[in-house]
């Protein structure tokens, strides 16, 4: 499976707060079947920037930390190197570790991160829709899914659409740039207005829903559109959204299963591997015409 959309780079926005957390949370979501990560920071809100060159030293980062844990796969390139002894590990991040893993036997840990083999981390952002994403996309600073050029993850403002806000949005797509947009199911906006985001995938956009959503992890109010959009077509990708080890977990089965309750397996099985494989490869996934809500 493939989670498009996943806070698991350390130390750049409201995600994990340590090195040894974010390899937690990549062994959470090879667990749950996960091999390919896309690591989406918060960019461009008012809280945090993350320019592209950042993002690609801390994946970077990430990859070399999953070395020293002990990961061994071709995807990492890590074929020629002997990875670090578990033991020889600093004291300290040893007992960040145990915190972090809530106790887990750290032979048994070791193991279970040794045999991630096939597992990718890929380069993304989380990107605060406003008025300057476009000079911000011709400058280079902002880092598309996969960091190929093609699709955009986008994060609407909750209460409101800035200026021409639609207008944007083509302008992104006349650049040949889909924009995805993340977890509409919570965006109180598109909840009062749905025939306004109905035109906004209709005219070419994709969207993302959040496992917890669909899970009932934010409540039923955002379970019932959640269902509501998907029932009209109008989701085309299952993303775990994870911000830590705790609550906001990776893992996509639970929100899978849920999905194939309201559209069937075929169908939900697609958003967590043919879509967005296609995604990663550049092209637009073969979808079906979403219906108005």
């Amino acid at each position: 499976m493939i989670d498009l959309h996943c806070h698991i780079l350390y130390g750049l926005d409201d995600g994990p707060g340590t090195i040894e957390e974010s390899v937690q949370m990549c062994r959470m979501g090879y667990a749950d079947g996960v091999r390919t990560v896309v690591a989406t920071p918060h960019t461009l809100n008012e809280s945090f920037q993350n320019d592209r060159r950042t993002i690609l030293s801390k994946v970077q980062e990430l990859k070399e930390a999953l070395k020293q844990f002990g990961v061994q796969s071709s995807e990492f390139g890590v074929n020629a190197e002997t990875p670090k002894p578990y033991d020889q590990m600093s004291e300290r991040n040893r007992t960040n570790q145990i915190n972090e893993t809530n106790q887990i036997d750290q032979k048994d840990q070791k193991n279970q991160i040794d045999s991630m083999t096939g597992f990718r981390i890929l380069p993304g952002s989380d990107v605060h829709f406003c008025t300057e994403l476009l000079s911000r996309m011709d400058q280079g600073w902002v880092t598309t899914v996969g960091d190929g050029r093609r699709f955009l993850i986008i994060e609407l403002p909750s209460h409101t659409m800035p200026p021409r806000g639609e207008d944007l949005l083509f302008q992104l797509m006349a650049r040949g740039i889909v924009p995805i947009i993340s977890h509409p199911e919570r965006n109180l906006w598109i909840m009062q207005r749905p025939e306004r985001y109905y035109e906004m995938v209709r005219t070419g956009c994709l969207g993302q829903v959040t496992v917890m959503s669909l899970t009932g992890g934010f409540g039923p109010k955002i379970r019932q559109f959640a269902q509501k959009l998907l029932k009209k077509r109008l989701i085309h990708i299952i993303a775990s959204d994870a911000h830590g080890i705790n609550g906001r977990s990776p893992g996509l089965t639970l929100a899978i299963k849920e999905a194939e309750r309201i559209i069937g397996k075929e169908v939900a099985q697609k958003m967590v591997t043919e879509y967005p494989r296609a995604i990663l490869e550049g092209k637009k996934p073969k979808i079906e015409e979403p219906l108005s809500p």
